[in-house]
């Protein structure tokens, strides 16, 4: 009797050990890939204990997996063996191989970001296209983890910071305040005298921005939307993170205003804080409202089909 070789693309039931010979060599290899970018996972989490801007790092890997296990839910797929080719093995071997090369040259952050190719490399190797086109977007996800080279990262935090600081100075004089900027430094009329409200780096929103990118991400891979619907959220990120950080600084400096003390100050910056994220989720959801509202997604399908399509499904109906 013939038995036709299992479609990796469709589900299967579940599978005893003796199915699935390749599990023990799979699940050795990676626990030696793990071992192996142990150090940098560690430095990594390191980054994310002292860095304000990339605290959302601890997120990645938790939602990574839920994103890979929402796929494998809507696309069930059968853990066939697969023999990978000689071109993925001699791939995984240069990443390796550059990994190596960026350790000798102290290009610690090079380095690191060769753990998400290599972790590509390992999932084509395990379940060929099938598994690879399901994964994808978890593994793209983990470029999260990383923090931005120090170049960029500075050549990112001093525009944001400038425009936090002109932003919020516009906003607290719209709103009553005598406000005079000074650099990255906002200088307040109160009744208790001057007082000044210091933009620091640590204020200037990347990490609203790395926190609200990561999020809005997740969003449009989870929720089921049209593509240009996920352009125009991703595209919004940026906006809507430096709304929410100058909104944080509008608070701050009203609290300044109102608040003696330095300790009720700095509860004032830390609870604005809090407030950052709900906001900037908010105005994601409202977007996402407005864009339903505004385009309604069953219409935008039935536009973009052919034309007598659409009219031989109406004289069906």
């Amino acid at each position: 009797m013939y038995n036709p070789p299992a479609d990796p693309s469709r589900p299967a039931g579940p599978a005893s050990g003796r199915d699935l010979p390749w599990l023990p060599a799979a699940l050795l290899g990676a626990g030696l890939l793990a071992f192996a970018y142990a150090p940098n996972v560690l430095s990594l989490v390191t980054i994310w204990n002292n860095e304000p801007n990339y605290s959302h790092g601890f997120l990645v890997l938790p939602i990574a997996g839920v994103i890979l296990w929402r796929r494998l839910v809507d696309r069930p797929y059968a853990w066939a063996p697969y023999h990978a080719s000689w071109g993925t093995w001699a791939l995984l071997g240069l990443l390796l191989a550059a990994r190596a090369a960026a350790y000798e040259r102290g290009m610690n952050w090079v380095e690191t970001a060769t753990l998400i190719p290599v972790a590509a490399c390992v999932v084509y190797a395990l379940g060929g296209p099938a598994l690879f086109s399901r994964a994808w977007p978890a593994i793209a996800f983990l470029v999260f983890m990383l923090p931005l080279p120090p170049s960029l990262n500075m050549t990112v935090s001093l525009p944001l910071q400038r425009i936090a600081t002109a932003g919020s100075c516009f906003v607290l004089q719209l709103t009553g305040l005598w406000v005079v900027p000074s650099g990255n430094v906002i200088n307040l009329s109160t009744p208790r005298g001057p007082q000044q409200l210091e933009v620091a780096m640590a204020c200037n929103g990347l990490s609203m921005l790395m926190t609200l990118a990561a999020t809005v991400t997740a969003t449009v891979i989870l929720i089921p939307m049209p593509t240009w619907k996920r352009v125009v959220v991703l595209l919004s990120a940026l906006p809507i993170a430096l709304v929410s950080n100058i909104a944080r600084i509008v608070a701050t400096g009203w609290c300044y205003y109102y608040m003696e003390g330095e300790l009720a100050r700095q509860r004032s910056h830390d609870w604005s804080g809090f407030l950052m994220m709900p906001l900037a989720l908010v105005l994601v959801g409202l977007e996402l409202w407005i864009l339903s509202w505004l385009v309604d997604d069953a219409e935008a399908e039935a536009a973009s089909r052919p034309i007598d399509l659409v009219a031989t499904r109406q004289r069906r109906s």
